[in-house]
């Protein structure tokens, strides 16, 4: 990788990227999508679907209240910033209520860990991280990676593929699968990576690195690609592909 700013490179970060290099660009320069009434949702289920694995299921009596305690144990300020009240907050705790049932029913058979957080120093000035939902498997069968979805799947392979990569370079060997589940609908996409994948996801990582800092040292901007993203863009404003795209995935 070329010298320049230092990154770190996250599996949002690669996942912008492939989706829309300027988009990637603007989180150098500190811009990001603002939360929402959505991402508070999906954030808090994920801390829930941990606290089950780990802990142990929660009654139904006490949802409410290991819902308030996951949410004082780091997202305060997100309830502040997306404008969550009382009365609204419960009825976001009522729908993670019902992901949480939904969750219950999946198998988790051959649990290992949740939440598994993986930095690997890659180049100078460069460090990739990621956060797994959940680690499956044992050292005969191999390891699976999931990430959990709580809405629709959407472009899942992009992310699954960074994880992978992620895991070879932090254990020195392939993930057996990696999957994304979605809670909501059920349905469920899986890989088995190899490493030629492996090898042109760490490719592409070395080309974002290299056109992020010189597009970053020299003050210009990147392709940017319109697509349903668009609605979350911290740079829609400037952007006029991207908020004719917006429009088109408002409605």
């Amino acid at each position: 990788m070329e010298p320049g700013e230092d990154l770190v490179v996250s599996a949002t970060m690669f996942t912008t990227y492939r989706r829309c290099p300027d988009q990637a660009l603007a989180r150098l320069y500190g811009q990001y999508p603002q939360d929402t009434r959505g991402s508070f949702k999906g954030n808090l289920a994920h801390r829930v679907f941990a606290r089950h694995l780990l802990v142990g299921e929660i009654e139904p009596a006490g949802f409410d209240l290991a819902c308030k305690e996951e949410i004082g144990q780091g997202m305060n300020m997100k309830v502040g910033s997306v404008g969550l009240k009382p009365s609204t907050l419960s009825a976001v705790i009522a729908e993670v209520g019902e992901l949480y049932d939904r969750f219950k029913r999946i198998s988790h058979e051959g649990f290992v860990d949740a939440e598994v957080f993986v930095e690997v120093d890659v180049a100078p000035g460069v460090l990739m991280r990621g956060s797994v939902d959940a680690v499956f498997g044992d050292d005969r069968a191999g390891m699976r990676l999931i990430d959990w979805k709580t809405g629709a799947l959407g472009r899942a392979h992009d992310q699954l593929a960074f994880y992978a990569l992620l895991w070879v370079l932090a254990h020195g060997v392939l993930p057996a699968k990696v999957e994304a589940v979605s809670v909501s609908t059920g349905e469920r996409y899986a890989e088995a990576p190899g490493p030629s994948e492996v090898q042109d996801v760490a490719d592409t990582v070395a080309i974002m690195v290299g056109e992020l800092r010189r597009a970053f040292a020299g003050q210009t901007r990147l392709e940017r690609v319109a697509g349903g993203w668009c609605r979350w863009c911290p740079i829609l404003s400037e952007c006029d592909e991207g908020r004719s795209a917006a429009a088109v995935f408002a409605n």
